[in-house]
């Protein structure tokens, strides 16, 4: 039986790290039962499948996380742009 690791992951992370685990038990799994002479083409075809999913999802992820900061910080100040060109005095009175 092979050496057990303990690892401490930020909350927001476990997800990623049980679906690398996962992914890599299903490749480990897919390599063990392929027919003989097709282990390496069956196992890139999964991780290429696969790791464009896990891509997606950590992608999601990262822009689900940003948006929420973002709510968290509220709007963003944003400067009004004035047209130089009119002029924002009361008209003088001729007089």
């Amino acid at each position: 039986m092979g050496a057990k690791v303990t690892i401490e992951v930020d909350e927001k992370h476990v997800g990623v790290v049980q679906r690398a685990v996962a992914m890599a038990e299903e490749m480990e799994q897919l390599a063990l039962t392929a027919p003989e002479g097709s282990v390496f083409g069956a196992c890139e075809s999964a991780v290429i499948e696969k790791g464009r999913t896990f891509e997606a999802q950590l992608l999601s992820d990262a822009v689900a996380r940003r948006i929420e900061a973002a709510e968290k910080k509220g709007r963003r100040c944003v400067y009004a742009s004035a047209d130089v060109r009119k002029r924002t005095g009361a008209r003088k009175s001729a007089g």
